[in-house]
Formats: C-alpha cells, sequence, structure tokens
C-alpha cells in the first residue's frame, strides 16, 4: 500500500483546511491544491472525522463566534484550569501525567464588552452624544459670574 501524501491527523494540516473553509474554498479546490482525487478527499472526510470537524469550524461563521465570545465576558463566565505534573520513575523517565489541581473560577461580567454589546446591538439607545450644557441665563447673556469661582469653557 502507498503511503499517503500528508499526514492527515496533523494539527497543521487540519488547520490549513479549516483556513481555506474559512475562505471559502469547496472541497473540489482543496482537494486540488492537495493533489488529491475529490472522490477520494470526500472518502478522507469520513474515514478521518478530524478533517471533517475542521472543514465545519472553518464554514463556522466567524462573527458568530466572536458575538458568543464577547456575550460571554459581557455576562461573566467561570474558566477551569486544570494542573498537571509528569509522574517520574527511579530512572528519570517520565511515565504518566497526575491531576495535582483542578480549579474554577468565575469570572465577573466586564464592563467595557457589556459596553461594545450594547453600542453595537443598539446604536440608538447607547451611542447618544451627552447633552450640551449652555452656560447662558434665561435672557440669552451670559451667567453672573460668582465671586471665588472661576468658569472656563476651554
Amino acid at each position: 500500500m502507498a503511503k499517503p501524501k500528508y499526514e492527515y491527523t496533523d494539527k497543521h494540516f487540519l488547520l490549513k483546511l479549516e483556513g481555506w473553509a474559512r475562505d471559502g474554498w469547496e472541497d473540489r479546490q482543496m482537494a486540488e491544491s492537495l493533489r488529491l482525487n475529490e472522490t477520494y478527499f470526500c472518502e478522507l472526510k469520513t474515514k478521518f472525522p478530524e478533517i471533517s470537524e475542521a472543514l465545519k469550524r472553518g464554514r463556522q461563521p466567524l462573527d458568530i463566534i466572536v458575538e458568543n465570545s464577547l456575550y460571554k465576558r459581557a455576562t461573566g463566565l467561570k474558566v477551569k484550569s486544570i494542573v498537571k505534573r509528569w509522574q517520574v520513575d527511579t530512572e528519570g523517565d517520565k511515565t504518566e501525567v497526575e491531576i495535582i489541581q483542578e480549579t474554577e473560577t468565575e469570572l465577573p461580567p466586564d464592563t467595557g464588552a457589556a459596553m461594545a454589546w450594547l453600542k453595537n446591538r443598539k446604536p440608538d439607545e447607547w451611542n447618544k452624544q451627552p447633552a450640551k450644557v449652555e452656560l447662558t441665563g434665561k435672557d440669552g447673556k451670559d451667567l453672573i459670574p460668582i465671586k471665588g469661582i472661576t468658569f472656563d469653557p476651554e
């Protein structure tokens, strides 16, 4: 049996496919670029689910992904972190991974993300400029200065 042209589960190969899918390439174009038959490329998608997942991620609208991330940050989210350590045998070789600590941290809502969300989703309500303050009296003349207080409008 002939050796395959590519390592189909390699992260760099999958990233290339994801990028092509993001750029709007069809399966036919990807197969041509990889110098593969289109039918064989379709068979690879069923044989290696990693390829199918990479294409699916690439074809997913990026705006939705960013919008979901911004929404999570604006409303707060939980982040899980795991600290791992290699176990070492008597000869100094790494044997297996041991989980030392697993923590879940709650990130509070971010006001900057919330403002970005609101200004883009409801611009009529959230992009308003503050009302200008008029510094004149009812008759349209300048206000009478109060002793000890100065005001420089510029």
